[in-house]
């Protein structure tokens, strides 16, 4: 019966994905074949994804939808590479993602989402130039797909072109008033015009449509603290933060807030927890150091002195912390020493 192979395909899944070193390939070579060895239709499979993706079981639904467009033709093929794509970017597997784009591409070059969808992956692998033919393509085929005019405002942006990059988030407003990202993107750009209280126009407008937007929270928390108001900043952050916890920008943003008003308990955590998911970030490193060693951690300020320079040898402001420090310490000749490499770097930077 259809019902007892969808249970063993469902465990299957569950059980391949959540592996560390899970082929995600041979995953959707085992519902291909179990698919078709018990006749499962492409309507149980596509359900099967839309419960997956109710779940927000992402890698699941990838394989559901990668093995529904191998194993279908039309429309059904093509609408499933679509969503295969759609959530492989959002898994940040960016060759799985290309993969699906370029397949419906390859059957029909003139598919605007496609384009669209493989555009976004060439900006996330740097190849700016190749996602905007693919964005000029998109866009001279459907002048109004307002998803293709927002990120091709942020990529103009990104290619210095703001001028035109505000121009294709006007239009793509004015076709679409409620599209949360434009007003997210836009607001980007007037805020680094100096045009703050535009800017937070946009980002207030993007958070009554949608109040959990992670970007729009932080921008305009940063935007809050500015103004001088801590206390609606904080709120802003602690709600992109429930929303993307792993977020390692966020955690280091709020720290940065909590360690400025002197709640070093709560500044730890976040140091602490942006460098467990990032632990490479210099910047982070230099500044939990200098939040220890002004409330008198000097010895585990010197830990993430040493962290960050280990990272990075010329870091001018983790060299001159730890010279201020080792001076702290009276440790004046091998302060002397740190603080000359200091200066050293930064004459070299001019």
């Amino acid at each position: 019966m259809e019902i007892d192979a969808v249970d063993k395909l469902v465990f299957h899944v569950i059980e391949k994905v959540s592996e560390d070193e899970s082929d995600l390939d041979k995953v959707v070579e085992f519902v291909i074949s179990l698919s078709r060895e018990n006749s499962i239709s492409p309507h149980t499979l596509l359900k099967l994804s839309f419960i997956f993706s109710n779940e927000k079981m992402y890698m699941e639904k990838y394989v559901i939808s990668r093995a529904s467009a191998l194993l279908f033709s039309g429309e059904v093929r093509e609408n499933a590479h679509m969503e295969a794509g759609k959530t492989a970017s959002l898994l940040g597997l960016r060759e799985h993602a290309a993969r699906e784009f370029k397949e419906i591409l390859e059957e029909k070059s003139e598919n605007v989402e496609a384009l669209c969808g493989y555009g976004a992956v060439l900006v996330e692998a740097g190849e700016l130039n190749n996602a905007r033919v693919q964005y000029e393509k998109a866009l001279k085929l459907n002048p109004f797909h307002v998803e293709t005019l927002c990120n091709y405002g942020c990529l103009l942006y990104r290619l210095n072109e703001p001028d035109e990059a505000e121009e294709a988030y006007k239009k793509a407003l004015l076709l679409d008033p409620a599209h949360v990202e434009a007003h997210c993107r836009y607001g980007v750009l007037l805020y680094r015009r100096g045009q703050k209280t535009e800017a937070g126009y946009h980002y207030t407008r993007a958070l009554e449509l949608n109040p959990d937007h992670v970007e729009s929270n932080f921008r305009y928390a940063r935007l809050l603290e500015e103004k001088g108001k801590p206390l609606e900043a904080e709120t802003h952050y602690i709600v992109a933060l429930k929303a993307d916890p792993e977020n390692p920008e966020l955690h280091l943003y709020y720290a940065r807030l909590l360690a400025e008003h002197g709640l070093i308990h709560g500044a730890r955590v976040h140091f602490r927890y942006a460098l467990k998911i990032s632990p490479d970030n210099v910047e982070a490193h230099c500044e939990y150091a200098r939040l220890l060693a002004r409330f008198g951690h000097r010895h585990e300020a010197e830990v993430q002195y040493k962290k960050a320079l280990e990272l990075d040898p010329g870091h001018f402001g983790s060299l001159s912390g730890y010279g201020e420090l080792l001076k702290e310490k009276g440790q004046y000749a091998e302060a002397e020493k740190i603080c000359r490499q200091a200066e050293c770097f930064r004459r070299d930077a001019w």
